[in-house]
């Protein structure tokens, strides 16, 4: 591995190629993704060997990094067959591994010293001497539980001396149980969520009744679920201190999401090491264009109270919807794009670019493919030819949100 450790990295989700490269081209440091066996986040769509070896020669062409998650913990019938499967993954010479089972932490030790071994937070780990039991267990990054508030983190950091990398969430789901630790979906679906079959039991929507009085609260649904962690008016606080990398939740989410957050915290950590302002109402209005539930500190701030808590509150309303992403150029005007989601030409877009700039335009013309000209795009994931009203500065994974009126 030839590429330089930093301080400070970004760590996103990629749960598919697309995603990988739209969170790479957007400002990730470096990415983790799912294999097709022993990972966690088994609806999302996973990478074979051929899909690994890819995306790592991609990533290194831009001195960035790989990380593969092999988070699961093993049963008996996983053990057999892990090492010859993991010996193929060596080939693809990614730079790391998330892993949670000790049985996996051994063999990959035992096989190479050529890939780093991070410690998922599936282990739960929240204090320095549980960090350096893994550190003489080969490990060489240490993904903190999310519960570890910014006070615990401090002291965590000061107790371990730089002994081993600390990587610490930032954003992204929390779940009800300690660390992913759940047994909610197991019991109620029969899927077992740390072998990646999460059916996410606890955003279900529950009635409540007391069983002493007979008494429903009617005509509300309660849920277990928390508020999404968004730690982004609090980063220039974690900039300040000594962790190798930020991570990012969400590998089931969409390449506007990951492209979104990416540009987001990038653009942060790009103006705190350039020691410029950092607009933090801007950059958080931009983040909030990506969620689709609501957002708050999660534990940074101690243990959470209520309203850390989605008991009624499913879901927010959002100020953008991603309309499509571009796939070509024809001319300065006019473009391949492909459509995500129904909008018109009535609506007015915003481009996001991966410098953060935006433009706001309008569409002119809309052509289907065979030469038709319609109004409205009613068909997601189909390819349209698009006239705007005025020149589009083109690059690569550009895409556009439909701008909603207030």
């Amino acid at each position: 591995m030839n590429r330089e450790k930093s301080i400070h990295e970004l760590l996103l989700p990629a749960g598919s190629m697309e995603k990988a490269k739209y969170a790479l081209h957007y400002g990730a440091d470096a990415i983790y993704i799912g294999p097709k066996a022993y990972s966690l986040r088994a609806r999302s769509s996973n990478f074979d060997i051929k899909d690994i070896k890819t995306i790592v020669d991609y990533a290194h062409s831009l001195n960035k990094k790989v990380y593969v998650a092999l988070n699961i913990i093993c049963h008996n019938a996983d053990v057999k067959n892990f090492e010859n499967y993991f010996r193929k993954m060596m080939d693809t010479k990614i730079d790391g591994a998330i892993v949670a089972d000790p049985f996996i932490v051994q063999s990959i030790s035992k096989m190479t010293k050529d890939v780093e071994v991070h410690i998922s937070t599936q282990q739960s780990i929240t204090n320095s001497k549980a960090c350096r039991f893994w550190k003489r267990n080969n490990a060489t990054r240490i993904v903190l539980g999310r519960e570890v508030s910014y006070e615990e983190l401090k002291l965590l950091l000061k107790n371990i001396n730089n002994e081993i990398e600390i990587e610490y969430f930032i954003h992204g789901a929390v779940c009800i149980s300690y660390s992913g630790r759940c047994m909610m979906s197991n019991n109620f679906s029969l899927r077992d969520a740390n072998v990646g079959g999460c059916a996410q039991s606890c955003r279900w929507k529950y009635k409540i009744i007391n069983e002493d009085v007979k008494d429903e609260l009617k005509d509300k649904y309660f849920t277990m679920s928390p508020k999404d962690m968004e730690l982004l008016v609090d980063f220039d606080k974690l900039l300040e201190l000594n962790i190798a990398s930020f991570k990012v939740e969400g590998r089931m989410k969409s390449i506007h999401y990951v492209a979104t957050v990416a540009n987001c915290y990038s653009q942060f950590i790009k103006l705190y090491k350039q020691q410029k302002e950092v607009d933090k109402s801007l950059l958080k209005q931009d983040l909030e264009k990506a969620e689709n539930r609501l957002a708050d500190t999660a534990w940074f701030h101690g243990l959470p109270g209520y309203e850390k808590m989605l008991y009624f509150e499913l879901e927010k309303d959002i100020s953008q919807i991603f309309a499509f992403n571009f796939e070509s150029k024809i001319d300065d005007y006019t473009f391949i794009i492909k459509s995500r989601n129904y909008f018109s030409k009535n609506n007015e877009f915003e481009i996001v670019y991966s410098n953060f700039d935006r433009d706001i335009v309008r569409i002119s013309n809309i052509w289907e493919m065979n030469g038709e000209i319609i109004d409205v795009v009613k068909t997601p994931m189909k390819l349209y030819k698009v006239q705007f009203n005025k020149p589009i500065k083109f690059e690569e994974y550009l895409i556009a949100r439909i701008l909603l009126k207030k």
